[in-house]
């Protein structure tokens, strides 16, 4: 059951990230890809180890990305055979902007929960995300 309610959520939000994307002329890929920058930057191997793709997938987005002026590549300082990529301020401002389409659906679909039901979701949802990355890391 819970297995069942957990992949059915997975493929309505992939929905929903889907359609945010395309209102940003983006992928899904793409929009996760930028999602996994964080501000201080990231490695091409973190960056396809956090997003789940391979390497040459990863390239093609962010060949893409960079054409499209949302995210810079920049050699690493400390591996000079790896890149690290960066947000550039436009790529700043597509997140922030998908980050508010998805604050207003996620408003929308908890409107009918308790203040305490919403903190709860809060709660698990962050103690899974842990659990999930700890397993990654793993791997």
């Amino acid at each position: 059951m819970l297995s069942e309610n957990l992949n059915l959520f997975l493929c309505n939000l992939n929905v929903v990230a889907r359609r945010i994307a395309s209102d940003h002329n983006l992928s899904a890929s793409q929009y996760f890809t930028l999602n996994a920058i964080s501000s201080i930057g990231i490695n091409m191997t973190d960056l396809s180890k956090r997003v789940g793709i391979d390497n040459s997938t990863l390239t093609r987005n962010i060949n893409i990305l960079i054409k499209d002026k949302l995210v810079v590549k920049t050699r690493s300082k400390t591996d000079l055979r790896g890149f690290i990529i960066y947000l550039t301020n436009e790529g700043n401002t597509i997140i922030d902007l998908m980050e508010k389409q998805m604050n207003v659906l996620i408003k929308d679909m908890t409107t009918d929960l308790k203040s305490s039901e919403r903190e709860n979701i809060a709660e698990i949802l962050s103690k899974l995300n842990w659990k999930l990355s700890c397993h990654f890391n793993e791997l």
